[in-house]
């Protein structure tokens, strides 16, 4: 895929994302940065990203993204909420009271305490499950094609929208839902019901590998790995009756804002024709 190709993905989904949670009421920072690991970044304009540090009070419904070895926990009074690395989350408020929250991830892994209390609630919303919690505290993985939740205490319940399946876990249990074979639970003991509902379409979209990379570009994470696989590979061809040339080209990484990787290949061909060079060039966004 071409590079101009890439931007254009990531662009796409960027307006996507944010398209679709705009609908939500946007409230002052509720989520305070309490302890970080760096690189962690957040944006608020989905094209400026800003280095999020312990003390920050989190805008709602920015986007914050961990490097490879970034992690942050938010808090909320006695709620809590941890980025480990490599992942893309935000925080929505959706109400005046500040009592409801929508958790959007695209991808990686957050760990969850939140206490329930009359009129309070938490959800989340991943490519492949979405989860109200019910007064607890568990975790969410999302991958490239599926997604799992384990509780460690209190209820959660789980739903496949794509699917129409749920179920409520509880300590000790876990869900995993993939794009293929939809929601299963994992328990000691006896596994809990899942039920049929209504099919319904994921909120936040799956990402495949080029725009799931956009937060570690974007957030000045990137760690570029080129080689001469991923840039294009120069190729000579001869003339009549001549051999072809291939000459592999390596990328430069770079470890501030975007990663490029540029690769020149020069192949000469000798044959009984006249050989003729071919040079291949790629400009790569790694992430």
């Amino acid at each position: 895929m071409r590079g101009s190709d890439i931007m254009q993905l990531r662009s796409a989904f960027a307006v996507f994302l944010w398209g679709l949670l705009a609908g939500m009421p946007a409230m002052a920072g509720t989520w305070t940065a309490t302890a970080v690991r760096q690189p962690v970044n957040y944006t608020v304009d989905k094209v400026s990203w800003q280095r999020l540090v312990a003390g920050t009070s989190v805008p709602d419904g920015a986007w914050i993204s961990t490097g490879p070895r970034g992690r942050v926990v938010l808090q909320h009074g006695e709620d809590m909420i941890t980025l480990k690395p490599g992942t893309m989350s935000a925080v929505f408020s959706k109400s005046s009271g500040e009592d409801q929250f929508e958790v959007v991830q695209q991808s990686g892994e957050i760990a969850v305490e939140f206490e329930r209390r009359p009129g309070r609630n938490l959800s989340v919303q991943t490519p492949f499950l979405a989860a109200v919690v019910k007064g607890t505290g568990f975790t969410v993985q999302v991958r490239e094609e599926s997604a799992s939740l384990s509780v460690t205490h209190g209820v959660v319940g789980v739903r496949d929208p794509s699917h129409g399946r749920a179920t409520d876990l509880t300590a000790g249990q876990s869900a995993d839902v993939s794009a293929a074979k939809g929601l299963s639970v994992r328990a000691k003991g006896t596994k809990p019901k899942i039920v049929s509902i209504p099919v319904s379409k994921p909120l936040v979209p799956a990402a495949d590998q080029s725009v799931a990379g956009q937060k570690a570009a974007s957030a000045g994470n990137s760690s570029a790995k080129s080689n001469a696989a991923s840039a294009n590979n120069g190729r000579g061809k001869a003339g009549s009756g001549g051999n072809t040339g291939k000459g592999d080209g390596n990328g430069n990484n770079g470890d501030k804002g975007n990663g490029n990787g540029n690769g020149n290949g020069n192949g000469n061909g000798n044959g009984n024709g006249n050989g003729n060079s071919g040079k291949g060039n790629s400009d790569d966004d790694d992430d």
